[in-house]
Order: C-alpha cells, then sequence, then structure tokens
C-alpha cells in the first residue's frame, strides 16, 4: 500500500527541485551579470549614470527573494519552512559558532591583503564614518539575509527535495561561487569551499538561519578588520 503513495510524493519533489533549478539559474545568471556593471538596470552604458548603493540592494532583494517567493507560494503552493523559513535544529548554533571561530585566523590574515583593502568595506565610505559604517552593515545585513535565503534555503533544501543531498550542496555552491565574481581572487576560490560548508549546515538545521548568522559575523568582523589595519580609516 505504501508504493502508490510514494510515486505522487517523488512526482512532486522532481517538480519542485527541477523547478528551483530552473529559476535558480535564471535568477544567478541575472543577477552575476547586474552585480559585474556599475550601472542602473536600465541603464546599457556610462550615459545612464552610476547605480545606487539603495538600487543595487533592490534588484538583489528582487532576484533573490521575492521571485523565489513567487515559485514557492504562488505556483508551486508550497510552505516557506520546506525551504529554511523556520527555526533552526539544535545544535546548529553551536556548528555556526565554531566555523566562526575557527575563520577568526583567515580574516585577520586576508584584513591585510592590499587585494582585500582596495575592496572592503564595499562602500568605500563606511571605513571613515562610523554612522555609515552603522548604516551600510545594517543593509549590508539584509543583504546577506536574502543571500542565505536564496543559496541555502531556496536552493539548497528545495534541490534537495530530489536530488542527492551532495548534488544539491554542490549545484548551489557552485551557484555561490560564480556570484562572487568580481572579487577578489582569494575570495572567490573560497567562496566555493564556503558555499559547502554553509549548505552542509543548512541541511543539518532545515533552516537558513545559523548560516546567515554566520555570514554576517563574518562579513562585519572582516570589514572591522580591514578598517582598522587601513590608514585614515575611523577605527
Amino acid at each position: 500500500m505504501s508504493e502508490p503513495r510514494s510515486r505522487p510524493a517523488n512526482a512532486r519533489a522532481h517538480v519542485v527541485s527541477w523547478s528551483v533549478l530552473v529559476l535558480g539559474a535564471l535568477i544567478v545568471a541575472c543577477l552575476t551579470r547586474y552585480n559585474l556593471q556599475p550601472y542602473p538596470a536600465w541603464a546599457t552604458g556610462p550615459a545612464g549614470g552610476w547605480r545606487s548603493w539603495e538600487e543595487f540592494l533592490l534588484v538583489n532583494v528582487t532576484g533573490l527573494v521575492l521571485l523565489p517567493a513567487l515559485l514557492m507560494l504562488g505556483v508551486l503552493r508550497e510552505p516557506a519552512s520546506r525551504f529554511g523559513v523556520r527555526p533552526a535544529s539544535s545544535g546548529a548554533g553551536r556548528i555556526a559558532l565554531v566555523l566562526y571561530v575557527l575563520m577568526l585566523p583567515v580574516l585577520l590574515y586576508a584584513s591585510r591583503m592590499p587585494a582585500f583593502q582596495s575592496y572592503y568595506p564595499m562602500r568605500s565610505m563606511a571605513a571613515y564614518s562610523w554612522r555609515y559604517f552603522v548604516y551600510f552593515e545594517l543593509t549590508y545585513g539584509l543583504y546577506m539575509l536574502c543571500w542565505e535565503f536564496f543559496y541555502r534555503g531556496f536552493l539548497t533544501l528545495g534541490l534537495a527535495r530530489a536530488f542527492h543531498p551532495a548534488v544539491a550542496i554542490g549545484l548551489q555552491a557552485v551557484a555561490f561561487g560564480v556570484m562572487h565574481a568580481g572579487k577578489p581572487a582569494p575570495e572567490v576560490a573560497g567562496s566555493f569551499v564556503a558555499g559547502v560548508a554553509l549548505g552542509m549546515v543548512a541541511l543539518r538545521a532545515r533552516s537558513f538561519m545559523p548560516c546567515f548568522a554566520l555570514h554576517w559575523a563574518v562579513s562585519v568582523t572582516f570589514d572591522v578588520l580591514v578598517i582598522r589595519a587601513r590608514p585614515g580609516g575611523f577605527l
């Protein structure tokens, strides 16, 4: 009696995972192209001026959250909890904390490298004004929340519905690395490894929240270390 029930469930899982894969690939391709060019979304060159930080956030939030939410809730009619919008399972927070501590020596070393000092913070004004620093880190936290929802919630947990966990983790890690294009080369290379680690945490936690906390904490810490190492920074 169990086989007739498993077939529809299995078919449903494949519909969900393949839908996530197709939309996810389109979003990664479009946002990667947008993020690599400094012009507004509607412009094709310098004649359109330079995009603002706020526009950058709006475009990314739309791609990383709004479009997946429309697919999840409006088309597939799947509960958001199946994509990691839920409290993390017990122990996931401790794993994230251990990973953060392990990252500290790497962050300290990288913060003194010229390639990172010329790139971070992503908004250079944040290095010279504590008020703008607070504004930037809070808004960048929103950006990180959207990234982790998309990669560790929508992609990792969505793909794992039908695909092997290793495949789900690998696919989202590749997409995660691709969207780091344009950043310092050591970070681009390391992002694939980080994507695998974060994907494993998400699958264990059944939530993207520990990944968000870890990713944002690492980001803020690194900005602080870079500013402290940079001549003229406010810290």
